[in-house]
């Protein structure tokens, strides 16, 4: 359908609309189907608290929480060593495993199987952790107020490299404000070597990442604290996370049609009972730096 087919569309509509009652409410039925398990297992080899977070999904309509899984069992394998991590439940949705401040869970190179196992059912993946680039500085910069709107305040970037090499590197970017993290759709900030594609190969990081760690519309305050993490992911990950932020990014005129997020995990027992949700081990390089 063109445009302006479109608009005579809408237009038609409004009309419609507006010579029909406005006192009768449509009720909208969907079918909410059984609650699926979630499995959200982003697991890094920082020398702090790893987590597997599992939930149910909810009703499309629903404003609360999703309900979380207790009494689960999750357990990471290095597969290159024959090592398991066994997390402890938290009881509230939330599996911990507890590092010592000079020991790590994961190592670049190596292998890793996640299982969890939950009223009979067994699920499973794979993912390799590989090398990550490191944040070299952090550059802030004063911003005024702009004469068309967009609040005073630092924005901050950071300066870092790729690394060299004869396979493409698969970054994601995360940053916090305040020790809060910017986790929006529109703040997913990824990149293939230090751009978006082939020809970037050990360049510094292009422009737009850099200055993505400040996401648009948000400035940071005097003596706010900025954290950049660069956390290396591969290909099937950054696909992943570029169909999440297609996909709660998608509004307006030109939306496209919703589709279902692909998932990585399995469930090896029984295939009629579903699961969502993703893993990945990601080796990561960061700096903090405070706005003044």
């Amino acid at each position: 359908m063109t445009l302006i087919k479109t608009l005579k569309f809408i237009f038609c509509f409004i009309a419609i609309i507006a010579f029909t009652s406005c006192e009768d409410v449509v009720q909208v039925d969907l079918d909410e189907g059984e609650p699926i398990i979630t499995i959200d297992a982003f697991v890094n080899d920082m020398r702090s608290q790893q987590k597997v977070r599992l939930t149910y999904t909810d009703g499309y309509f629903s404003q609360k929480s999703n309900d979380p899984i207790q009494g689960a069992s999750v357990t990471i394998r290095d597969l290159t060593t024959g090592v398991d991590f066994i997390f402890t439940d938290n009881n509230d949705g939330n599996y911990v495993y507890n590092l010592s401040p000079s020991d790590t869970l994961g190592r670049v190179g190596h292998d890793y199987e996640l299982t969890v196992t939950h009223q009979g059912n067994v699920y499973k993946s794979t993912s390799r952790l590989n090398r990550t680039a490191q944040v070299d500085s952090l550059l802030v910069e004063f911003q005024e107020a702009g004469a068309f709107g967009g609040e005073e305040g630092y924005k901050f970037a950071f300066l870092g490299f790729d690394i060299p090499g004869d396979t493409m590197d698969y970054y994601w970017i995360k940053s916090y404000k305040n020790g809060v993290f910017f986790n929006k759709g529109g703040d997913i900030n990824v990149c293939a070597d230090a751009a978006y594609g082939q020809g970037a190969d050990g360049f510094p990081f292009i422009t737009p990442i850099a200055e993505g760690i400040t996401p648009r519309g948000e400035v940071f305050k005097k003596y706010d604290v900025c954290r950049a993490e660069i956390h290396s992911i591969n290909l099937q990950t950054f696909n992943f996370l570029i169909q999440v932020q297609t996909q709660t990014t998608n509004s307006g005129l030109f939306a496209t049609s919703p589709e279902n997020v692909k998932c990585n995990i399995t469930n090896t027992t029984n295939s009629n009972v579903k699961v969502v949700g993703w893993f990945c081990m990601s080796a990561v390089g960061f700096k903090e730096g405070v706005a003044q």
